[in-house]
């Protein structure tokens, strides 16, 4: 009896070892992959890490009104990302951010139910060295996002400023030429809407812009562009963004997006808001970083339109800018220029105040303090003051021509 049992004894302990022998070189392979898994990401983070620092202090390096960028990049590496992000999902018919907010939806998901239906020895580690992974995610996330956001487009705070590239002399206004910039500006605004078709005293509706509009308005500023001497290669896309009071309760009518390579407006603007801030997000997109030279392009662009009501955009946006600068004058300017303004004016002014009124809010405050830190880490210290130096840059420019903004047409 022991001898027949003995055997099968044997053999039995035998194919148990054999198991206990496979199974710990499969645990000990599954380590080993783990390990190698676990040592190409932290390399794969350290690269992202090192590319988003490298292209914050090449910026940092290059400083404005760089020669080197406007020539190598602006004029050359940029152009080429234009031409073929316009000619490939520029011709997308819905806005890009929606699909990437619908794809950052299923992400955020995924991430939710890997995190409690993953393995318990993922949850093994002390929570010292899950911090320490977090962080390093983290910031291989932030430089990611620092290398594309310079590599697509925001290298193009290094160039030479429009100032220079123009050979425009900006400086302050006297209070005399402020006066003057204001009599006009009033005076060709009153007389832009005067020029639409059946406008009344009443506030202005959509009636009097078409459909086109960003085609129309991308014309008239790569043909501006082009005569100043900018690469206006591709066609870069501007699209209303729904819902679009959310942009305005962060205090924003637009906004370009360079991970995109197209820009976006809210939704919710007035109907003559839309030109005006469409190509100053246009303007944007064509490589002019800076805020008060793309208000000056859109002002250029609305103002050499044929179509009354873009032109109009143009000049009262122009006019809201030299409006809030008349406070150096005192009360009794201010109240003279007010008595020259229309009853037209008056009511677009008055329905423009109430519809920004009803996104007022906490987020408001939050979005001008987020907008002004940003363009002071890109070396604009004026921060969101630099939207107030199209006031300036249209007073130099008449007085370069010697004559108001050139006409064109649309």
């Amino acid at each position: 009896m022991t001898d027949i049992i003995t055997p099968k004894f044997r053999r039995l302990s035998f194919e148990f070892g054999d198991w206990v022998d496979c199974h710990r070189n499969k645990r000990k392979n599954r380590t080993v992959a783990e390990h190698a898994l676990k040592k190409r990401s932290f390399l794969c983070q350290a690269i992202w890490i090192g590319l988003g620092a490298g292209a914050y202090a090449i910026h940092l390096w290059l400083g404005r009104d760089s020669s080197l960028a406007e020539k190598l990049y602006s004029r050359g590496i940029y152009a080429g990302i234009r031409w073929v992000w316009d000619n490939t999902l520029g011709f997308s018919p819905l806005p890009l951010l929606y699909f990437i907010l619908f794809a950052a939806v299923i992400w955020v998901s995924c991430r939710i139910a890997l995190f409690f239906f993953r393995k318990k020895a993922d949850r093994s580690l002390s929570f010292p060295r899950k911090i320490g992974r977090a962080l390093l995610r983290i910031a291989a996330w932030i430089g990611g996002l620092l290398f594309f956001f310079y590599f697509l487009w925001g290298f193009n705070y290094n160039r030479v400023g429009l100032e220079r590239q123009l050979k425009l002399e900006t400086g302050p206004l006297s209070l005399t030429a402020l006066a003057e910039e204001a009599d006009w500006a009033t005076r060709m605004t009153a007389e832009a809407r005067a020029s639409i078709p059946g406008a009344t005293a009443a506030a202005l509706g959509g009636e009097g812009y078409p459909k086109n509009i960003e085609s129309i308005l991308r014309r008239s500023l790569t043909g501006i562009l082009e005569k100043m001497g900018y690469p206006v290669s591709g066609r870069v896309r501007v699209r209303l963004f729904q819902p679009g009071g959310w942009l305005m309760r962060f205090s924003s009518s637009g906004i370009f997006i360079p991970f995109l390579g197209e820009g976006y407006i809210a939704g919710n603007l007035l109907p003559f808001e839309i030109p005006f801030t469409m190509a100053h997000e246009m303007a944007h997109g064509y490589g002019i970083c800076e805020e008060g030279a793309a208000n000056f392009l859109a002002f250029l662009a609305c103002e050499s339109s044929a179509i009354p009501a873009v032109r109009y955009s143009g000049f009262l946006s122009y006019w809201s800018q030299v409006f809030a600068e008349t406070r150096r004058l005192g009360p009794e300017a201010i109240q003279a220029l007010r008595e020259k303004i229309p009853d037209g004016m008056k009511a677009d002014l008055r329905a423009e105040g109430e519809n920004w009124r009803r996104f007022q809010g906490p987020l408001r405050r939050i979005g001008e303090t987020i907008n002004q830190n940003y363009l002071k880490s890109q070396g604009i210290q004026e921060g969101i003051r630099s939207y107030d130096r199209m006031v300036l840059l249209v007073a130099a420019w008449k007085k370069a021509a010697k004559q108001p903004a050139s006409r064109g047409g649309a």
